[in-house]
């Protein structure tokens, strides 16, 4: 692996924390296969299509026509159960606009009987709260989805 990458203590960033009810491994699969994602991203856009090369230089795009709106990126490092650092990019956000791609970094810490998931997101200040808001939402639903 390459060498670690951080998010300087500089940039504007937003984070949100889950627990998840099961093993690192298990919640590894749902970050990494589009079959994963389809059991928890966003269900309830049922045209979702999920796109996953998770491979450093991979890339990731997820779409929705009833939405309005989708995501895509590159898949930067992979630390198989522990980490993953990701390029994000709102396909529909720059439109008429500058294409910009946030960096998100996802780490996953196996606690007892389930993981804890942390998602550090960077972006504009003006932003941090709706990417907040947003990952909060994933996040329940992941969590959710191992209640059942």
């Amino acid at each position: 692996m390459s060498e670690r990458i951080e998010i300087p203590d500089e940039v504007e960033r937003t984070e949100i924390e889950a627990f998840v009810m099961a093993s690192a491994d298990a919640v590894w699969e749902l970050w990494t296969t589009a079959e994963g994602f389809e059991q928890w991203w966003w269900p309830m856009f049922g045209d979702t299509s999920y796109e996953v090369d998770a491979r450093e230089g991979g890339s990731y795009r997820f779409r929705t026509a009833t939405g309005g709106f989708g995501v895509q990126g590159r898949f930067l490092q992979l630390d198989e159960a522990k980490r993953i650092v990701l390029l994000w990019d709102w396909m529909s956000n720059y439109e008429g606009g500058d294409q910009r791609e946030d960096l998100v970094v996802i780490e996953f810490d196996e606690l007892g009987d389930g993981t804890h998931v942390r998602v550090t997101q960077t972006g504009p200040l003006d932003e941090l709260e709706p990417l907040r808001e947003g990952w909060q939402d994933c996040l329940t639903r992941l969590e959710e989805h191992f209640d059942d």
